[in-house]
Formats: structure tokens, C-alpha cells, sequence
């Protein structure tokens, strides 16, 4: 076999210098994609209701208390339920209060919505 065939079978076995750069450049490329997508900040929306609560909830329902949690952490992320009748959400950048009054029907306690954000019905 002459001298330039075998050169020929070299260099297609392995990869040139070339090839070797631009796997590289990829590969860096990549990283960089990576690295900018996780240092982007979390928004604040993910800490807040991702829907209006005048949209889910309603003035004077009545729900079990089971209900009501399912209905409220489907919508919002950091729901505070307070001992006193209260919960706080957050929507819109601001903090949004629904009041609740408990319910005795059958002997089991279901709670009323009594006002969402400080309004209450007439």
C-alpha cells in the first residue's frame, strides 16, 4: 500500500483537529445554555395565587374544610391558614385575606366564606 492511502485511513479513524474544535465549541455552548437557564431567578409569581381568588372562591359558600384547602392550594402556592378564621393569600403583589366563619350542618363543621380581600357581601 502506498504511503498517502494509509495517511487517508488515518485520518478518517480519528477525528481531525478541526472536528475536535467544533466538538468543543458545542460542548461549551451547551454549558453556557445550561448555566443561564439555572441562575435565572425564581419569579415571584410562583410564590403567589395563580389565579384571581374572586375566581375560585365565592362570598357566603359553604365548604368542608377538606374542600376548601383543595380548592386553595390548587390556586396558590404559599397559602397561610390562620387559627383565627383566616387565610392569607397573596395575588398580584399584594397580600389578599378570605375570612371564615365555621358552619355547623349535620353535626360536621364546614366553613363560610365571609369576605375575600376585605370585602364582604351586603
Amino acid at each position: 500500500m502506498s504511503e498517502s492511502a494509509l495517511w487517508l485511513e488515518r485520518e478518517t479513524a480519528v477525528p481531525g483537529r478541526t472536528s475536535q474544535a467544533l466538538y468543543l465549541c458545542l460542548a461549551v455552548a451547551c454549558a453556557l445554555l445550561i448555566a443561564g437557564r439555572v441562575s435565572q431567578p425564581l419569579s415571584a409569581s410562583r410564590f403567589e395565587c395563580g389565579s384571581d381568588p374572586w375566581d375560585f372562591l365565592r362570598i357566603g359558600e359553604v365548604l368542608e374544610p377538606s374542600t376548601l384547602a383543595f380548592l386553595v392550594e390548587a390556586h396558590c402556592a404559599n397559602a397561610k391558614y390562620m387559627p383565627d378564621g383566616w387565610i392569607e393569600l397573596s395575588y398580584g403583589g399584594g397580600r389578599m385575606d378570605v375570612q371564615l366563619r365555621p358552619v355547623e350542618i349535620g353535626g360536621t363543621t364546614h366553613l363560610r366564606i365571609v369576605s375575600i380581600g376585605g370585602i364582604a357581601a351586603p
